[in-house]
């Protein structure tokens, strides 16, 4: 449930019946479920770790995706990657595609990538 249909059974139990009508026991119980269950929900969400991680071996010059641990919803996520040639020598990372699942990023060299990202 959004906080739209909830701020909705809201205003239908409380301030949106006919005039001189009393509130309806029936609609009040309603609205304040879904308040709880509204609270509920994003604690849930909340709950887990924030963090989402993604490991891969990149190929020269190949596209390589980093597939998060967990999706996330949208694409309103910050991240950071890093990347190791076979020595412990940094690469250069181009990031290709962002999505809520993956990111796809390309190397010059073949590299160990571990990505991390935290929801806005």
């Amino acid at each position: 449930m959004t906080y739209s249909q909830v701020k909705a059974l809201i205003l239908a139990a409380l301030t949106l019946r006919p005039s001189g009508q009393k509130v309806l026991v029936a609609a009040h119980e309603q609205a304040e479920v879904a308040i709880l269950d509204y609270i509920e929900q994003h604690i849930s969400a909340s709950s887990g770790s924030l963090l989402r991680s993604a490991h891969a071996t990149s190929v020269a010059k190949t596209n390589c995706d980093l597939t998060w641990n967990t999706s996330f919803s949208d694409t309103d996520y910050a991240f950071t990657v890093n990347g190791f040639d076979e020595m412990g020598n940094p690469v250069e990372i181009e990031l290709m595609l962002k999505s809520a699942t993956k990111i796809t990023v390309k190397t010059l060299l073949v590299a160990h990538l571990t990505a991390i990202a935290n929801p806005y």
